[in-house]
């Protein structure tokens, strides 16, 4: 199918007004456009559950893909393994996730199972042809000394230097995970890397930051206020 445009939206953190002030602005038709989101709707912010269901609820539409972010993962571990992971989930903004998560599990008894099986079917990456050229959409990023099938879950989730200072792909890769001003400092803006590697966590749980859409048909870049 030849899509309108096809957009990806970066890590979003609990930050549902910047993800609604972003996503008003790209106008989202599920039947002309194609969107993947890249995880990490979770953790930090002040609405953690309320990005988590939006994610939950797009991932039903047409054509959209939500893949799984480290903080998904982190969430899942904890409850899979009866708390005992919480020594890495809590401290890593879980505590507010898990807040909100206990509300919503009390008004809504079957809340806990839906959470934990979204997050169990979220895909690690999505990989498609656009115009001859292949886009490797993933959370955190590659290994660059394995195939896309060598992938393991650590790396698709976590990796970070090993990926953007050591990838040598013929694939362009779309990724979040680690914040732009990580790399640069005080920006707020995707960063496109001279390996065919994009950034698109733009720090939406920081002070300045913002939640970033791109269309890799036009490169055109949306940001929350």
């Amino acid at each position: 199918m030849n899509y309108r445009r096809i957009l990806v939206i970066g890590d979003m953190h609990g930050k549902f007004s910047k993800l609604l002030s972003v996503f008003h602005k790209i106008d989202f038709d599920e039947r002309q456009d194609f969107l993947i989101l890249l995880g990490d709707y979770i953790d930090r912010g002040e609405e953690n559950m309320r990005c988590f269901r939006w994610a939950m609820e797009m991932s039903e539409k047409q054509n959209v893909i939500a893949l799984r972010g480290n903080h998904e993962q982190m969430m899942l571990y904890y409850y899979a393994l009866g708390g005992t992971e919480g020594y890495i989930w809590l401290p890593n903004g879980g505590n507010k996730t898990k807040a909100e998560f206990d509300i919503w599990r009390q008004k809504d008894p079957t809340a806990f199972h839906r959470a934990l099986e979204f997050i169990n079917d979220r895909p690690y990456y999505h990989q498609m042809t656009v115009n001859g050229e292949e886009y490797i959409f993933v959370h955190a990023g590659l290994n660059p000394g394995k195939s896309l099938e060598e992938q393991e879950e650590e790396d698709l989730l976590w990796i970070r230097e090993k990926f953007y200072n050591g990838y040598r792909g013929s694939a362009h890769v779309i990724c979040g995970h680690t914040p732009t001003p990580f790399i640069k400092r005080d920006w707020y803006y995707p960063i496109r890397l001279p390996n065919k590697i994009t950034l698109m966590d733009t720090g939406s749980f920081m002070k300045d930051g913002k939640i970033s859409c791109i269309d890799i048909l036009s490169d055109r870049i949306w940001q929350s206020d």
